[in-house]
């Protein structure tokens, strides 16, 4: 039965002036565990004058679930949550869910749940993208010059795809996030980027790319930062941020394929274990991709020779001999021609160059100048 503030004052008064639970007990008419419950209470600062309530199994995910109340306006369903929950790991029953659904439901609709909350890593739901400074590789032209790292991680499985760039610009972003894709097996529901990461997550094109892949564009920042520094920004917690250091590179590679074979093997370490054990999990909630990838940002399209060569104003480029009687998207950057294929269209073997599947640069040449 629920005591009262006043009965419980009374309980802790006869202990302190006895000293012992049993004879308080007698006292004040209850149970000596009662006694020894308040005292407990109260020794170790967690007195509470109204009912107390045991720890349910559902507990850790309750910041989740009012996560997934706020995200659906208050529609999701207690089923659908439990689904959820038994793929994180919950061991719980349906009831306990619909409980907490309902709690957290009632506190939504009273406007008393938080404002700002750090959102948990569930299967399917986000991918996180950034960029670092890469090692020094040789050019088009064979000067060094300095690459560029694409790394992104599943939130939920910490499952971490590594590629190495030549540029940072939105074509090869979105090449560098439909490789990712493809080698993940699927595409989650939301893709970040912190603001300091060169998303332009508002560009029309990459815009356009998105809803291509069905996914929605989102800035994380850490759930430290103040909300009005970065106003629609979603808060991560710092351990479910992407770690963006190469310290696993040596800071000069001989060639750009080198740079790449390292990658990776580098991706493979850091998936062994715990990531690539969780990844089928994470598969069961990412979408379906489309038969064929988003090109508009690459370029017109080429159709590659049987000798291998693409012809590109009045001038031929060889590309891998794979890839003949194949197509490949053509660009202009910083005047350097830039050539993409789609891996996973390949004629023969699917992921020859690289390892990977999807769109991936394939050759760069300098333009010869204007005469």
């Amino acid at each position: 039965m629920k005591k009262s503030d006043k009965e419980i004052i009374d309980i802790l008064v006869a202990y302190d002036a006895t000293e012992s639970v049993y004879a308080a007990a007698r006292i004040t008419g209850c149970d000596p565990k009662t006694v020894h419950r308040y005292v407990t209470a109260r020794n170790t600062g967690r007195l509470a004058t109204g009912p107390s309530r045991r720890p349910r199994l559902a507990d850790p995910y309750s910041a989740k679930i009012e996560e997934w109340v706020d995200r659906s306006h208050g529609l999701i369903s207690a089923t659908a949550a439990h689904q959820r929950l038994l793929r994180m790991g919950f061991t719980g029953s349906e009831r306990t869910t619909r409980r907490m659904v309902a709690e957290a439901k009632d506190r939504w609709r009273e406007g008393s749940s938080r404002a700002r909350r750090s959102w948990t890593a569930e299967p399917g739901l986000w991918l996180e993208f950034g960029w670092s400074s890469g090692p020094v590789v040789p050019g088009p032209d064979g000067s060094p010059r300095r690459s560029v790292i694409f790394s992104a991680w599943l939130g939920w499985s910490r499952f971490r795809v590594v590629i190495p760039c030549r540029d940072q610009t939105l074509a090869t972003l979105i090449c560098c996030l439909d490789a990712t894709f493809r080698t993940v097996g699927g595409a989650p529901t939301y893709v970040m980027s912190r603001p300091t990461a060169g998303a332009g997550n508002r560009h029309p094109l990459l815009v356009e790319a998105a809803r291509h892949y069905g996914v929605q564009l989102q800035t994380c920042v850490p759930d430290d930062v103040a909300a009005d520094t970065a106003p629609g920004s979603v808060a991560l917690g710092r351990d479910d941020l992407l770690p963006t250091e190469v310290v696993w590179l040596r800071p000069r590679y001989w060639s750009f394929s080198e740079l790449q074979d390292a990658c990776r093997e580098a991706t493979m370490r850091i998936n062994q274990g715990a990531p690539r054990q969780r990844l089928p999990v994470e598969r069961t909630r990412l979408h379906p991709l489309p038969p064929v990838p988003h090109t508009r940002a690459l370029g017109p399209a080429r159709s590659v020779r049987p000798d291998h060569t693409i012809e590109f104003e009045s001038l031929r480029y060889p590309v891998p001999a794979a890839l003949s009687d194949g197509e490949v998207w053509v660009r202009v950057t910083h005047g350097e021609l830039v050539v993409v294929a789609d891996l996973g269209a390949t004629p023969s073997r699917p992921g020859w160059l690289t390892g990977r599947s999807g769109l991936t640069e394939v050759a760069r040449y300098r333009v010869p100048a204007p005469r």
